[in-house]
């Protein structure tokens, strides 16, 4: 199920509709962290912590710092910034795949804005704190780089998964149900995170994961909803 899932977004990544999508998500997100950048080099305050004159210079090196620490911020979010602006256009995404994979099935409903933004918004809190939280065990698994593979692609796995199935299915049902099709297939479910979680970690390919996933995840859910359909019916 998850080769076939993967095969048929791959087959569908040259689509119009999702490179739109990628160029929208790409430029207000470039507009965004231009726009705080200009805000933090007009409004950060002049660094005055080494008063003795010839330790002054070392002002100097913590504004470098802090513009240098600000950067690095702005690059470790970015991805996850895409993530969520990408999430506005989500129903784009879902709709191309519907029409081009599914169309003898009933269309999706359009998510409502409100609950797309605050499940994006959800998930990147969770995750911040969470890799947060989990900042001890990366530094203790640096030792062992097949046990940080383990916790950084098993959580962030596990919330990725979470994130897009979560999504997709509020296109056609209730959130509840939603969670009980996934908790029911958690393992399938899970795995799909953890491939998405990997292409979150290449250069580049990291810029299109919000569309991958999207379609990933769709296709994903319309299998296990299609196995539980016919379960019943059975």
């Amino acid at each position: 199920m998850l080769l076939r899932a993967f095969s048929l977004t791959l087959g569908q990544i040259a689509d119009p509709v999702f490179r739109g999508v990628l160029i929208k998500s790409l430029l207000l997100t470039l507009v965004l962290f231009v726009g705080l950048s200009l805000l933090f080099y007009w409004a950060a305050p002049e660094v005055k912590v080494f008063q003795s004159a010839w330790l002054q210079w070392l002002n100097s090196v913590l504004e470098v710092g802090g513009g240098l620490a600000f950067f690095a911020l702005l690059v470790l979010t970015f991805s996850a910034t895409a993530t969520l602006i990408g999430g506005i256009f989500l129903d784009d995404v879902a709709e191309a795949v519907e029409k081009r994979h599914y169309a003898g099935n009933p269309p999706g409903r359009s998510a409502d804005f409100s609950k797309t933004f605050a499940v994006s918004m959800r998930f990147i809190g969770v995750t911040i704190l969470l890799n947060i939280l989990a900042l001890p065990f990366y530094l203790i698994a640096l030792l062992f780089p097949p046990l940080f593979a383990c916790i950084f692609y098993g959580l962030n796995g596990y919330l990725l998964s979470r994130e897009y199935f979560e999504l997709v299915s509020l296109r056609h049902q209730d959130g509840k149900a939603a969670r009980q099709l996934r908790k029911a297939n958690g393992t399938k479910v899970f795995l799909g995170g953890v491939i998405i979680a990997f292409f979150i970690t290449v250069p580049i390919v990291n810029l299109v994961v919000p569309i991958m996933a999207t379609a990933f995840m769709l296709h994903i859910f319309k299998s296990l909803q299609t196995a539980q359909t016919t379960e019943i019916v059975s």
